[in-house]
């Protein structure tokens, strides 16, 4: 092998090693926190009795969703969100990426599924109604960043969305034929955000080392000021900052909610 072959492979060598280094180092950049909400006290959801299209709905076992507990008090639907401040941009982990489908919202049951859900600006979301023969609208009009809108869903036929800015809060989204009819929906210009699970967990994964303020924000109650997590409390607006390390995961362990900190 002549010497400049040699020098020539040995440049690939190191160029690869290098992109290698490179590859783990950016892997290495990233942190995900997750953790658990039990709500601490007796919930008796109060059953709902159908006023609209009563003949179907009656058939549909309805019940108040505004604080939903597992039989081992796991609180389902909390949200968890990266607030980044007004203005602030966050870079987003490059294996993140749009979803394939529309994120979907559907009235089905006479309610809504899900109860809460997260958007962000970069998926499409849509709307859908599976209630056959039944008529639903779903009115957004608690949206402040983004258009606000109230429109009639019929079956076969969902409405589109494709949000572009982010909302300070989750906005509730209701049925006004059927008027228990509502949920809840979080967009983010970043999808560094979750809702809390049937068990009470969430997990936002991949999201930039540092030090960050994460909101933790109720329907019952809205932001969920002085929720304390480990040694520490949020703030007046629900608010917490929280270190996320570099390659590691941040485990908020089981962050207790009481009766009084949901108002009730």
């Amino acid at each position: 092998m002549s010497s400049n072959a040699f020098r020539r492979m040995c440049t690939v060598f190191a160029l690869g090693a290098a992109v290698a280094v490179s590859s783990t180092a950016a892997a290495a950049e990233w942190g995900t926190v997750k953790g658990k909400f039990v709500f601490k006290g007796d919930v008796k959801p109060e059953k709902i009795v159908p006023n609209k299209d009563t003949e179907y709905c009656s058939k549909h076992e309805l019940v108040d969703e505004s604080v939903v507990v597992g039989d081992g008090g796991e609180l389902a639907n909390v949200f968890v969100y990266l607030n980044p401040g007004r203005g602030k941009k966050l870079e987003v982990h490059p294996d993140v990426k749009p979803a394939d489908k529309p994120l979907v919202l559907d009235n089905h049951g006479c309610r809504f599924e899900p109860h809460a859900m997260t958007v962000w600006t970069a998926d499409k979301f849509e709307i859908r109604n599976s209630d056959e023969g039944i008529g639903h609208n779903t009115n957004a009009s608690m949206l402040f960043a983004n258009p606000k809108f109230n429109e009639q869903v019929t079956n076969g036929a969902p409405i589109l969305k494709q949000f572009t800015k982010s909302e300070s809060y989750p906005s509730k989204v209701a049925c006004n034929v059927h008027p228990w009819m509502n949920a809840y929906v979080l967009i983010r210009d970043n999808p560094y955000m979750a809702v809390s699970a049937a068990d009470g967990t969430f997990e936002i994964k991949n999201v930039p080392a540092g030090k960050h303020d994460f909101a933790f924000w109720h329907e019952a109650k809205g932001n969920l000021k002085d929720l304390k997590v480990g040694k520490d409390k949020a703030d007046r607006k629900g608010q917490l900052a929280i270190d996320v390390p570099a390659g590691k995961t941040v485990d908020l362990g089981v962050i207790e909610i009481t009766p009084a900190l949901l108002g009730k």
